[in-house]
């Protein structure tokens, strides 16, 4: 089965209906929850995806009530979650290299260490780095079709 890393940036489309892209990224968890590809991601990703609803409900993009049915369904989502930290170096190294957050270092590192994909909806992720890590893919130009 094909396995893909996603970031907070793509899980968040699921979610925010006025996020550009959101049929691609949907199409992504349709085909994980099929049983199709499996999704991946460091184990930062639930608190990455928590902070940014409370942040969207505070700025009243969606109430409260979706917040809380969004979080409880991602939990309910079987997306394998890896610890970030177990090859730390290899985390800053990137995040030095790239000149990106740890956060998003991590994203990367999990993607380079299990030699797949990482799609990712931050822009200026992908821009930093399209150049070097050709397994990095745009949401916006990755195929989502199973």
């Amino acid at each position: 089965m094909k396995e893909l890393v996603v970031d907070a940036s793509v899980v968040l489309k699921w979610y925010l209906t006025d996020e550009r892209y959101g049929p691609r990224a949907l199409s992504l968890l349709e085909q994980h929850v099929a049983g199709e590809i499996s999704l991946c991601a460091p184990g930062i990703l639930p608190y990455e995806v928590l902070n940014a609803l409370i942040v969207a409900e505070r700025m009243k993009r969606i109430p409260r009530e979706v917040t809380d049915d969004a979080f409880d369904g991602f939990l309910d989502l079987d997306i394998t979650l890896v610890d970030p930290f177990s090859n730390y170096s290899h985390v800053m190294s990137i995040a030095r290299t790239f000149g990106r957050s740890v956060y998003d270092a991590s994203y990367l590192s999990l993607a380079g260490a299990r030699d797949i994909n990482l799609v990712t909806g931050d822009r200026r992720l992908y821009n930093a780095v399209k150049r070097k890590l050709k397994w990095v893919k745009w949401i916006g130009e990755v195929d989502t079709t199973s």
